[in-house]
């Protein structure tokens, strides 16, 4: 079995710039790369049948960890639509893919676990195939993340980046590592996030832009330019996120370390100075009851990153 990381991911900034014809909505978010992580199983094994099942059946997949309740294990799992997705690439070779996934990372959470649990079977699964003589070219493998979800691409990536489209237009940043303590104030749903959006909440502030300038010459951060603008909106759709949010903020009021949602929620971050002082926050909300780690943000990964956007 080849077993890598998923790491999650947060958004250290995030606008919603418009909405599109096709429904989705274009977006100017930096996303980063954190040591939290699932862990992704893969192993391919030949179909010895006289007939190769269909390409959804030979996609299985078990689910344990402390996170593990309430994760679909069927076709409606992202990382199972993202190996079979990968199979029918690699043109359907007689091959059964067992994937296995150890849920560290909440879900609902706004840290894209199920999308980084996809982005490594990409990577995973490629590999394996690979081995078993069904090379699949590199560039052709961001496109397929780009189908899969809008997290799917950066996360694919690693590192820290500023994403721009629907997530799938990225830009590396050379970024230093930062520190920075994870709490999970509640559930949420990126859906009903969006669907709460007024006119003006869809609107181009700058913030993702001027952080990715800091970020990327190693200047301070403006912590005005962190946290998303979905928090709002997220709110108005689980109100129960805006009380659990302030009962986190309150916790650390006096450290002077500013509490901000990631992405949709309901997991926030604080970006910290240090690793011991991302460690002292997280034990402080784990007693309050929160789940919350200290993490540091995760270099990216070599191979390509992007799909090209259309010429024109």
């Amino acid at each position: 079995m080849l077993m890598v990381p998923a790491y999650a991911k947060v958004n250290l900034a995030l606008e919603v710039t418009g909405r599109r014809p096709d429904g989705w909505h274009d977006v100017a978010t930096v996303i980063a790369t954190i040591d939290w992580h699932d862990l992704v199983g893969i192993t391919a094994t030949p179909d010895t049948g006289t007939a190769a099942p269909a390409a959804p059946q030979r996609v299985r997949l078990a689910v344990t960890g402390p996170f593990a309740e309430g994760v679909p294990t069927g076709e409606d799992n992202l990382a199972v639509h993202a190996a079979t997705r990968l199979l029918a690439l690699a043109g359907d070779p007689p091959l059964t893919l067992q994937v296995t996934l150890r849920k560290e990372v909440p879900s609902a959470a706004g840290l894209g676990g199920g999308s980084a649990d996809a982005a490594a079977v990409l990577r995973a699964g490629a590999q394996l195939l690979a081995a078993h003589g069904v090379p699949l070219a590199q560039q052709e493998l961001p496109a397929l993340a780009a189908e899969l979800g809008s997290d799917v691409p950066a996360l694919f990536a690693g590192g820290t980046l500023l994403a721009t489209g629907r997530g799938e237009l990225l830009t590396p940043l050379p970024a230093a590592q930062l520190h920075l303590a994870v709490a999970v104030a509640g559930p949420s749903a990126t859906a009903a996030a969006y669907n709460t959006l007024t006119d003006e909440e869809r609107s181009a502030r700058g913030s993702a832009a001027a952080l990715a300038a800091a970020i990327s010459s190693r200047q301070a951060v403006d912590e005005t330019h962190l946290g998303s603008a979905l928090e709002a909106p997220a709110c108005r759709a689980a109100p129960g996120l805006r009380e659990s949010l302030d009962r986190l903020r309150a916790l650390t009021a006096g450290d002077g370390q500013r509490w901000h949602l990631t992405g949709s929620g309901g997991a926030a971050f604080a970006l910290t100075p240090d690793a011991a002082t991302a460690t002292r926050l997280a034990a402080v909300t784990r007693a309050a009851g929160f789940p919350a780690r200290a993490c540091r943000t995760v270099a990216a990964r070599l191979g390509p990153i992007a799909p090209r956007p259309a010429a024109g």
